[in-house]
């Protein structure tokens, strides 16, 4: 079974090495450092969930999830952000534009391998 893709979307380099390195034996993955070009990516390849996070220059992970809403096919594709932003008004409207999870920065690789899993598998389940 081929393994499934993720796209890692972060402008701390530190932060996408991290990740990848977390997800690399499982996963096949694909890293932006900018909303922008998350997003031009998006149009190339195929992804089954993007690590998205909130805090970005100029586009921010709410005016990435809010591009990818206007999409009918993008829009399908599981979001998990992660974010040092623990504000409730934050995780409100993540949540409130479509997105699979929130979680905060640090976080522990066993959570975010769970909760990816989680947000795979219910995706799978709506297909």
């Amino acid at each position: 079974m081929a393994k499934k893709h993720i796209l890692i979307v972060d402008d701390v380099t530190t932060n996408l090495r991290f990740i990848g390195e977390l997800l690399k034996e499982e996963y096949s993955l694909s890293m932006a450092r900018s909303g922008d070009q998350a997003l031009k990516m998006l149009k190339k390849i195929d992804v089954d969930l993007i690590l998205l996070d909130v805090k970005m220059p100029k586009m921010d992970g709410i005016d990435v999830m809010e591009q990818l809403s206007k999409d009918k096919d993008l829009g399908k594709i599981p979001v998990i952000f992660l974010s040092a932003d623990g504000q409730e008004e934050t995780q409100d409207k993540v949540y409130e534009l479509g997105a699979a999870d929130f979680i905060k920065k640090p976080f522990e690789p066993v959570d975010l391998l769970a909760r990816i899993k989680k947000a795979l598998s219910a995706a799978g389940e709506d297909k």
